[in-house]
């Protein structure tokens, strides 16, 4: 009887060890693997960062706070560029779905079999390098850390990560969004306050109710706006105008703001569209939607038709104060 009691006891025992032991190890691979952020960097310092698949890849760096394209020395979007390193930041560790070395090219994390590579720099130095393979459910991706075999599945979706040029790029380059004055083919004008007016010389009573018509201020607005939302497609890098063709349209445009005064010339050639800008030597290809709405301007659609109103010589005067 007793050799059965110590028998008991001594299993009743190494039941308890066994439990304590499973309950130590599986606390212990909780606090493993609680959510931790995937790279442990500074991401203050980051300066540049590439993007990479096994074709194409994209390099982008910070020149004086702002985020620019350096293979072609083109602004790239600040916003889109920012959003991507907090989306990259956020990113933390949970359970691996694997975290053996063989498992890498089945989930596409390899070094040499990756959907996109990211790495981010400091000074030339490499911060933090990612692979990020195929994906699990909507907008998620695989991904492991250079240097380690644990693959985790992070919100993250590799279609935010295009390795090229082109989604980076500053649509908004050439927009003014404070414009003062607009010289264009027959027309010019000037900001004074809050209204445009005709920007000629020496003041006259009469300017209201010159040939010149007076000014619309809801089009010259609407012109104003166009500017100020003009957006760009891509560098037309082979585009070279053909002003000998009846079929070519260039009109120039001379805009400033407080600052700055730019020449534009807005291109139509075999009915597509392209705008260079006097500060940088390249031709931009552009929406036909966004060309017409400046490009097409004239005088004309810029002042009242006589139908519509008559101007006073109290609106004369009044302009006058505002030129002077």
């Amino acid at each position: 009887m007793k050799k059965l009691t110590f028998w008991l006891t001594s299993l009743l025992l190494i039941q308890l060890l066994l439990t304590v032991a499973l309950l130590w190890n599986s606390q212990r691979e909780a606090r493993l693997n609680q959510p931790k952020p995937l790279l442990s960097i500074d991401w203050q310092a980051v300066d540049s960062l590439s993007i990479e698949d096994k074709n194409n890849g994209v390099y982008i760096a910070k020149s004086e706070g702002q985020w620019m394209l350096s293979k072609q020395q083109l602004p790239a979007s600040n916003d889109k560029v920012n959003e991507l390193l907090r989306n990259l930041e956020k990113l933390h560790t949970g359970w691996p779905v694997a975290t053996t070395s063989n498992s890498h090219k089945r989930f596409q994390v390899a070094e040499d079999k990756f959907t996109r590579r990211v790495q981010l720099y400091s000074d030339g130095e490499v911060l933090g390098e990612l692979f990020f393979g195929n994906s699990p459910g909507l907008r998620q991706s695989h991904v492991r850390r250079k240097g380690d075999d644990s693959i985790y599945t992070v919100d993250i979706d590799t279609l935010d990560m295009l390795p090229s040029s082109r989604p980076w790029f500053d649509t908004s380059l050439l927009a003014v969004k404070d414009a003062r004055s607009i010289k264009g083919p027959d027309y010019n004008i000037k900001k004074a306050g809050t209204i445009w007016i005709f920007n000629r010389e020496g003041p006259s009573i009469f300017r209201g109710n010159t040939k010149q018509g007076k000014l619309n201020q809801e089009n010259v607005e609407r012109l104003d706006k166009a500017l100020a939302d003009l957006v760009i497609q891509r560098v037309a890098n082979n585009f070279q105008p053909d002003y000998q063709s009846a079929e070519t349209l260039e009109v120039k445009l001379v805009v400033s703001d407080p600052k700055n005064s730019w020449t534009y010339h807005f291109i139509r050639d075999e009915g597509r569209h392209y705008v260079r800008r006097s500060d940088r030597d390249l031709f931009f290809a552009m929406n036909k939607s966004i060309f017409d709405p400046i490009a097409s301007i004239r005088q004309v659609d810029l002042i009242f038709d006589k139908t519509e109103t008559s101007t006073t010589l109290i609106e004369g005067l009044k302009e006058a104060v505002m030129e002077q």
